[in-house]
């Protein structure tokens, strides 16, 4: 037989076993029974064409009626074999009156070789039918093939895509990370792997991940790559949203200084993040995971079991899951910082139970918040004791005023003066003003402790004695001190010594080196039977300027002729 005739009957030979995996044969259920319409496979190149008549399996030569696809229309699948290598293959049948129609393959070649493998054949199909890119490779790791979607992406051509022409359409900043991961997977024989954004038809660009596999012979040789494409462009934008989200919340946490913590209450294990481990003092280098019991551990003993009790209610079934608690943390140098926790519960759904899985929540430092709540509770009930003891005095200079005034004028001039004394002592013992552009000035102790007892003098002018070295007291003592004097003689014109007109009254100070140490002593006012029972309001005021303001000490000795008090205080206190 003659070469070229030879020739023609293995392309026809070949051409008949691929229709016949294709379709599959005889028994009908190939993978042509699931095509309808065109399937392209591949692009080939070249000019040359050849026209072949495809019959199933037993056919004969001239215009056997095949039985083996009993679906109607027409498919058409172009196959890629190899470098630059195409196969168009049509498949049609047609009913007519009853007919069946003639099962032919028209065969266009445009490339290096037609025929191929079953195997081969079935390979190329399947990749066009995947919704991914794929695409093949030599063991040299140059591409040779590629499936319609990749063009239809791209908008490329086959001759553009062949060999490392495909990486024309892979982003300029991606290129070097492409091909050093692909070079990484040719050394080691690998999986391949890369994500890198691919430019569309439009111009635009799209994320991708790539994948690869090196199919290795019976020798152990590498002798194709098959890979796919994937397109991760809705997932990066999503990753892009989630990380400018989760930047916007660690802003927030770290502008209003929140900590975040969680609660795992099937193990009972609580995680922090790096502000709560600061704010619970736990070292940095520790792991930022603990049991529950060991965080009951470093709150104050008295609020432990209200952070039970709050975590319970929040956690039961039929809660709203909503958590929050104020609470102390003891800290090494005696103080304490006070924490204020909030949350919520997240339940799921076991059958007809909700159950509690997790609690989290924020946290943040409520210490100067707490000690301005206190400040303002103070305050309002120092504005209220003083304005009872403004009402005690008035009360007191009117009684002594009648006593002593011969007739209503004179009453009236005593008690305008005595009044106005007042007014100038209370100027002096104002709260201190949180307005940072207040300033005052120095003023001695004498002259301090007769601004105070301004209004009594009138009536006890010889009675009280104000004697001490001349010192100098600042504006941040001034209002301390002021407050002091004010209560002590405030409860000597209702109860001591300035409520009789023969009381007496003896206010003494003296410095030993750094200290200043003040005697305050009543005598002739009406006797003190027992030690009084209740500490009011105003002995835990003066008893709080002292210590805490001035840093110093105050004890109080009730004796039966009068009151005497001792106070001591830094001498560098007392300048400030």
């Amino acid at each position: 037989m003659p070469i070229q005739a030879k020739r023609r009957e293995r392309r026809s030979l070949g051409c008949r076993a691929s229709a016949d995996a294709i379709s599959g044969g005889e028994s009908g259920r190939g993978l042509i029974s699931f095509m309808r319409g065109k399937i392209s496979l591949g692009v080939g190149l070249g000019r040359a064409r050849a026209a072949l008549h495809l019959r199933p399996a037993g056919a004969n030569r001239q215009g056997q009626r095949a039985q083996s696809c009993p679906s109607s229309g027409q498919a058409s699948c172009r196959m890629g074999h190899g470098i630059g290598a195409q196969r168009i293959v049509r498949f049609e049948k047609a009913y007519n009156n009853g007919r069946n129609g003639e099962f032919t393959n028209n065969v266009e070649s445009e490339g290096i070789r037609v025929a191929s493998s079953d195997s081969d054949d079935q390979l190329t199909l399947l990749a066009e039918r995947l919704p991914q890119l794929v695409w093949f490779t030599g063991p040299d790791g140059q591409h040779d093939y590629f499936n319609r979607r990749w063009y239809d992406l791209t908008g490329m051509t086959a001759e553009q895509c062949l060999g490392g022409g495909w990486k024309d359409a892979v982003h300029p900043d991606d290129r070097a990370h492409v091909d050093r991961r692909w070079a990484e997977a040719l050394a080691a024989g690998d999986h391949y792997e890369a994500e890198y954004r691919l430019r569309n038809a439009d111009g635009g660009y799209c994320w991708m991940l790539s994948r690869g596999l090196a199919h290795r012979g019976g020798d152990g040789r590498i002798e194709r790559w098959f890979g796919t494409c994937t397109n991760i462009d809705a997932q990066k934008r999503a990753e892009v949203a989630l990380t400018q989200l989760e930047e916007q919340h660690r802003l927030a946490l770290e502008a209003a200084n929140l900590g975040t913590w969680s609660i795992d209450l099937a193990t009972g294990v609580t995680s922090f993040d790096t502000t709560t481990c600061t704010l619970m003092g736990l070292p940095p280098d520790r792991d930022r995971s603990m049991p529950l019991e060991e965080v009951f551990g470093l709150i104050h003993p008295d609020d432990r079991d209200l952070m039970r009790k709050r975590i319970a209610e929040a956690t039961e079934p039929g809660a709203d899951g909503y958590y929050e608690l104020e609470y102390r943390l003891p800290l090494p140098e005696g103080n304490v910082r006070w924490i204020r926790a909030r949350g919520k519960a997240y339940f799921v759904e076991e059958g007809s139970v909700r159950k509690a899985v997790r609690l989290s929540g924020v946290l943040n430092d409520n210490t100067r918040q707490h000690a301005l709540e206190e400040a303002q509770q103070l305050l309002t009930r120092e504005l209220n004791h003083r304005v009872k003891n403004l009402f005690a005095i008035a009360n007191g200079m009117v009684s002594l005023t009648a006593r002593t005034a011969r007739d209503t004028k004179e009453m009236a001039a005593a008690l305008r003066g005595r009044l106005g004394a007042l007014a100038r002592a209370h100027e002096l013992v104002q709260p201190p003003s949180t307005d940072s552009h207040r300033t005052g000035s120095e003023v001695s102790m004498a002259n301090l402790i007769h601004a105070v007892l301004a209004p009594f003098e009138e009536s006890h002018r010889d009675h009280i004695r104000v004697e001490g070295p001349d010192l100098q007291v600042g504006s941040q003592a001034t209002t301390g001190l002021a407050l002091v004097f004010h209560e002590l003689a405030t409860n000597a014109a209702k109860h001591g010594c300035l409520s009789s007109p023969e009381g007496r009254l003896a206010v003494r100070w003296t410095t030993v080196g750094e200290e200043v140490q003040l005697d305050w002593a009543e005598t002739g006012g009406p006797p003190i039977e027992s030690l009084p029972t209740f500490e009011g309001f105003g002995n835990q005021l003066t008893q709080r300027s002292i210590a805490g303001q001035l840093g110093g000490t105050l004890e109080r000795e009730w004796r039966r002729e009068g009151l005497r008090i001792r106070m001591t205080f830094p001498l560098g206190r007392l300048s400030a």
